[in-house]
């Protein structure tokens, strides 16, 4: 069986917030990290400069700072870009001890948390920055703590305020804050996903190399009325909105399991996907978009697609055409539920921020940003995009520089800033953007959600 990781596991960085910071934290945090900034308009494709630091002292906004936690192939231990210091103090190594080297990490939904899997043991990471976007913001340190899963697991995927590991033939999903396991039914052919509703999606072995997915109770139980598909062939990859999961099988298949919440429960519908629209995908990564959205991407196929949760069905998007020539390395989406972008790394070191609209039935493509990063050093693979609530940061491993990527409000993108990271950059195996994020709350009515499922 094998996976691709997608933002899912690794991605996202800090978020802007309008909320009083003491003055200190500011100053600090602007010598540092982006400062919000004026960026191009929509459909601009001019190549942009970095912005001075003098240039945004009197924005409105000031970009709190997040931590880049990271391991590294050669050495043990979790090393840090930390953007709520000084520049000069950012880098530092060993902020948590590992047992063996290239522990992967995976970041929670909320920002604030890591499952760190090393050496067969998972552990939850916290990034010290739950208090920062408070009136006195303050961060502290980086810290672990064990949990009972202490040897055997192989992959760990984060699952709405869960994480959920598994070891090759059975799962365990864990409270993603403090690591306690939680009731929920196992999977023996990949982790069981949470769903909304208190309800869970599992994945057993079938015949003849399938994997029979179901809707099940906390306790196991399938719903009184079952729910239910088949992915034949590997699974590839998953991704996870609040009403919307989807699972990429090897077989060129994709599967969507919508939740649609009623007065009295929760009731879901799968739908199975075999067209040329979201054929030789291979990643899939999921928005925070309060419309369910989530993108299907193919490095080899140069290919993106957008799902959205409609109803009881999905409806997709091919919106390839809007890629620049060079291939994709990676997709990332920013953690603001009142974002509605893509940012794309192209092969060249080319920068793509597309401005989507969901509402309703449509789902269309309205603007977007691009320019080049650097196209003069080499960008490969191994090189990563994160996101924060509004911003980005690209990781370019061979010349160990990280990029940092502004906007307003999601409107529009630049790059801001460059800095050369520590040396270790380029030996770089797993990472998180750990950041602290708005809490938007959707306008409601009578308890129910202005979007439509």
């Amino acid at each position: 069986m094998t996976m691709t990781l997608t933002d899912e596991g690794f991605m996202t960085m800090a978020s802007f917030y309008e909320s009083e910071l003491s003055k200190s934290l500011l100053v600090l945090a602007m010598a540092g990290t982006l400062a919000a900034c004026g960026g191009s308009d929509n459909n601009s494709d001019s190549d942009t400069d970095d912005h001075s630091d003098e240039e945004h002292h009197d924005e409105e906004h000031a970009h709190t700072g997040g931590r880049l936690i990271y391991s590294v192939s050669d050495d043990s231990g979790l090393n840090m870009y930390d953007q709520t210091v000084d520049e000069a103090d950012a880098f530092s190594t060993d902020v948590v001890t590992t047992s063996a080297t290239g522990a992967t990490l995976v970041l929670a939904k909320n920002g604030l948390t890591a499952a760190m899997l090393d050496n067969g043991a998972v552990s939850i990471v916290d990034a010290g920055l739950e208090h920062l976007a408070e009136e006195d913001g303050h961060t502290h340190d980086v810290s672990a703590t064990a949990t009972n899963l202490t040897s055997g697991i192989t992959m760990v995927v984060a699952t709405h305020e869960y994480f959920s590991a598994f070891d090759g033939t059975a799962s365990t999903v864990i409270d993603a804050e403090d690591g306690t396991a939680v009731t929920a039914p196992s999977s023996d052919a990949y982790p069981t996903l949470a769903l909304t509703g208190g309800h869970f999606l599992t994945f057993m072995d079938g015949i003849d190399g399938s994997i029979t997915i179901e809707v099940k109770e906390a306790n196991g139980e399938s719903l009184a009325a079952p729910v239910s598909a088949t992915c034949n062939g590997d699974i590839t990859a998953t991704a996870q909105t609040e009403h919307l999961t989807q699972i990429l099988c090897s077989n060129d298949s994709l599967l969507s399991v919508i939740a649609a919440e009623g007065e009295t429960d929760t009731s879901f519908t799968i739908t199975t996907d075999t067209s040329t629209t979201v054929a030789d995908l291979t990643n899939l990564t999921a928005t925070f978009s309060t419309y369910d959205v989530i993108a299907g991407w193919s490095t080899e196929a140069n290919k993106l697609v957008l799902s959205k949760a409609h109803s009881d069905h999905v409806d997709t998007a091919d919106i390839s055409s809007e890629l620049v020539a060079d291939g994709i390395i990676t997709v990332a989406a920013p953690s603001s539920n009142e974002s509605e972008a893509l940012g794309v790394l192209g092969t060249s070191g080319r920068f793509l921020a597309l401005f989507y609209h969901a509402e309703g039935e449509e789902l269309t493509i309205e603007g977007s940003s691009k320019f080049d990063l650097d196209t003069s050093i080499s960008w490969s693979a191994s090189d990563l995009l994160l996101a924060d609530s509004e911003a980005f940061i690209a990781v370019n491993l061979a010349s160990n520089t990280l990029f940092f990527i502004d906007g307003h409000d999601g409107e529009s993108y630049h790059l801001h800033s460059r800095a050369e990271g520590s040396s270790d950059l380029s030996t770089l195996a797993s990472a998180v953007l750990a950041h602290a994020q708005d809490d938007h709350d959707h306008d409601e009515e009578d308890g129910e959600s202005d979007h439509d499922h």
